[in-house]
């Protein structure tokens, strides 16, 4: 019997190339001991600029090394006509194909005939399985961004509020401007609920939506994340015996699972967390736990948060930088 492998490989680019970084080629300087937090701004080759905030521990910390993250990265960046084998319990990427001969083989029935082959090639274990995802680089277009980036910095700094958590939202919400009603009725650029927005003053009816004004929009999810996601970050923290620093990476990413999921939801699965999952390993924990409502989506949004931050700046590095200021605030 010919092998569906070998006669779909011939557009399947393996994910053991250089297509998917693995850090091999990091410099060997030894990295500065404190997160780098810097605003910067970027001359684009028609005269545009582009302001970021800059995050030096996320590659200081190994952030960009784990399979979940370079998963993303490869996912935000892949053609929604290709797919990427991988393995749905630790995220390796093993190849990509084109999503046209995948419809087909599962449409003839033959697509769990395509693992089991796909696991045989690349030495899978047979209690793992393999997932097809579907790229979407037509939504991430970070090169769309624009004004937006810099403006939800300034507004959030404005407000009191760490601009780390205006550049998250927006690169994982509304790069290249999308305000698309998610199907749960968030709306906007910080696609915030109905109810959030309101609570924030903002109106919401038949007659006029405030979220579509990013100004308006921006402080409303600035106070949620203030008043809201990251008091019950530490309060979820204190409560379950987990260590609390706010100024670390891992609590805003904490933060943003709140923004995401909601506190309750994220709250059911802090309870069940191992208590030396401390830092860092509190999040990574946190990729592997379903508790309640807290399941695939709200595991992977401070993955998205990650991998989304690293592309865009790998986008903004092909342009001329033109200043850094140093940021110690929040």
């Amino acid at each position: 019997m010919q092998s569906l492998l070998g006669a779909t490989f011939i557009l399947a680019v393996s994910c053991n190339s250089a297509s998917v970084s693995d850090g091999a080629n990091k410099s060997n300087e030894q990295p500065d001991v404190r997160c780098i937090r810097e605003i910067c701004t970027v001359r684009k080759s028609d005269g545009a600029r582009i302001c970021y905030f800059k995050v030096g521990c996320i590659q200081r910390d190994g952030w960009d090394t784990l399979p979940e993250i370079k998963f993303w990265c490869k996912i935000i960046t892949l053609s929604k006509d290709s797919v990427l084998a991988n393995v749905v319990e630790n995220r390796k990427g093993l190849a990509v194909f084109s999503k046209r001969i995948i419809d087909s083989l599962e449409q003839k029935g033959h697509l769990q005939r395509f693992r089991d082959e796909l696991a045989e090639k690349y030495l899978i274990d047979s209690t793992l399985h393999i997932r097809f995802t579907s790229g979407k680089n037509h939504f991430y277009r970070f090169d769309k961004i624009g004004d937006n980036m810099k403006r939800g910095i300034e507004l959030f700094d404005s407000f009191g509020v760490d601009p780390f958590y205006a550049q998250s939202v927006l690169l994982i919400e509304s790069p290249g401007s999308n305000k698309q009603k998610s199907t749960a009725g968030a709306y906007g650029n910080f696609q915030l609920m109905p109810f959030v927005a309101r609570k924030y003053g903002l109106r919401v009816d038949r007659y006029l939506d405030e979220r579509e004004n990013f100004d308006r929009s921006a402080y409303a999810a600035a106070m949620l994340i203030k008043e809201i996601c990251i008091p019950y970050a530490r309060k979820w923290c204190e409560t379950y015996g987990f260590e609390v620093d706010e100024s670390a990476l891992w609590f805003k990413l904490l933060a943003l699972h709140n923004y995401n999921a909601g506190a309750g939801t994220v709250r059911g699965a802090m309870a069940v967390l191992p208590k030396n999952a401390q830092g860092n390993d509190l999040i990574k924990s946190l990729w592997k736990t379903s508790a309640g409502y807290f399941k695939s989506e709200a595991q992977n949004y401070s993955q998205l948060a990650l991998a989304c931050y690293l592309e865009f700046e790998k986008l903004n590095l092909l342009h001329t930088e033109e200043t850094r200021v140093p940021y110690v605030k929040y």
